[in-house]
């Protein structure tokens, strides 16, 4: 089994959240893309050393119809899996789009022991 599908799923409120985490823990984030609409999600890790993304996944929300012509079949849900490397305390910090534009943004205080 990989050491993802044991990760810890986090949440960031517009604003702040934090998580505390182990070295050697994975978790994750859930995020929302829909690109024809121009609604994307970004983030930013301020101290790569450590936390690092290990893996990205993601999936249509309806792939029946991809190609078909309908307008806005491309909606998206990801997740971004990240692993804690490195005791101390680093910020991740999403940020939700529309047409280029920051929506709104949250960060994640990450502290790892």
């Amino acid at each position: 089994m990989s050491p993802v599908a044991d990760a810890r799923r986090v949440e960031c409120r517009e604003g702040s959240s934090e998580v505390h985490l182990s070295v050697g823990e994975y978790f994750y984030f859930e995020f929302g893309r829909h690109c024809s609409v121009g609604e994307d999600t970004e983030f930013s890790i301020l101290d790569p050393d450590i936390v690092v993304l290990v893996r990205t996944e993601v999936e249509y929300l309806h792939p029946e119809r991809l190609g078909t012509g309908i307008i806005g079949a491309d909606e998206e849900r990801g997740r971004w899996y990240f692993r804690a490397v490195r005791q101390g305390t680093t910020k991740v910090v999403f940020r939700y789009l529309f047409r280029g534009d920051v929506d709104f943004e949250c960060t994640l205080h990450v502290h790892v022991h």
